[in-house]
């Protein structure tokens, strides 16, 4: 699949970030293209790529396919993040567990190696079955 960037990226990011389908028009205003010819022709070759529909509203996305951002609410967070809030808590009880209970700590610290890791290895798993399949998630 051919890798967005430029100009057929932002569209394809603006679109996930609407509720609603898009006019022509208003992706054009939103996002200061020069034209809505411009528009249409990036919106013509994300239709190509299997990425939006058109509907007889607008312009939405037919298929998410950044597979390292989840979608919540309209808003795209990186996958990382979650680990990154598991890992800032886990410190955050490590410091209040230490002064508590220090004999607690290495059972607590295992756990806290455990979970990550195995998060890991079951995405490095993942991510190796679909390489090598020649499918992604999003199919």
């Amino acid at each position: 699949m051919e890798i967005l960037y430029g100009t057929r990226r932002k569209i394809y990011y603006y679109l996930l970030r609407q509720r609603e389908p898009v006019s022509l028009r208003k992706i054009q205003r939103e996002l200061n293209l020069s034209s809505p010819s411009l528009a249409l022709y990036h919106l013509r070759k994300l239709e190509e790529m299997g990425l939006v529909k058109e509907t007889s509203e607008g312009y939405t996305v037919k298929k998410l396919v950044l597979g390292d951002y989840i979608k919540v609410a309209n808003i795209l967070i990186p996958r990382s993040a979650f680990l990154a809030s598991f890992f800032i808590t886990s410190l955050i009880l490590l410091w209040i567990l230490t002064s508590l209970n220090p004999f607690a700590v290495p059972l607590f610290s295992s756990v806290i190696i455990a979970v990550p890791a195995s998060i890991y290895i079951v995405d490095v798993v993942r991510k190796y079955f679909e390489l090598h399949s020649g499918r992604s998630r999003e199919d």
